[in-house]
């Protein structure tokens, strides 16, 4: 499991959906193998300092606070925020602290198997119809992944 950045124009592609978190320097963890709609998809799930009090202990995987987490607020993984990503469109994170990093990367990677279950389960969920307040339109964005992927080709050819 990795710690990436998503690739802005990948984000500006993104921008119909106003749940995108559109900060290019925001941390997210890579999931290569999660299945939605009977497909294998890559998806970028971020980190925020500040998840709201009210959201729903299976929305995210807490982590030890930030200095930038505000008070009664969750630092964690947002799983309602994810976004559909191909792996050439992320970068190694490189915005943490560095001892923030370490700690977190340590707690992310013991937590593997979990956080992944937990993404898998919201991404069924999601499937049959679970739509939770200030999610991502994941079907919106695998449709703008494709459209920005047929335009990168094209701009190679």
């Amino acid at each position: 499991m990795r710690l990436v950045t998503v690739d802005e124009e990948l984000l500006k592609a993104f921008a119909e959906d106003e749940q995108v978190l559109y900060k290019s320097s925001r941390p997210c963890v890579l999931l290569v193998e999660l299945i939605y709609k009977g497909k294998q998809q890559t998806f970028a799930v971020p980190l925020r300092s500040n998840i709201p009090h009210s959201a729903s202990k299976e929305q995210f995987f807490a982590l030890p606070p930030r200095k930038t987490t505000r008070k009664g607020n969750r630092h964690g993984i947002h799983y309602i925020k994810m976004i559909p990503v191909e792996w050439t469109y992320t970068h190694k994170c490189r915005s943490f602290e560095k001892r923030f990093s370490y700690q977190t990367k340590a707690i992310i990677d013991k937590n593997e198997e979990r956080i992944t279950a937990e993404c898998q389960s919201y991404l069924t969920a999601y499937e049959n119809g679970f739509r939770p307040n200030y999610c991502t339109d994941i079907d919106l964005l695998l449709e703008r992944l494709k459209e920005f992927q047929k335009s990168k080709e094209l701009t190679t050819v």
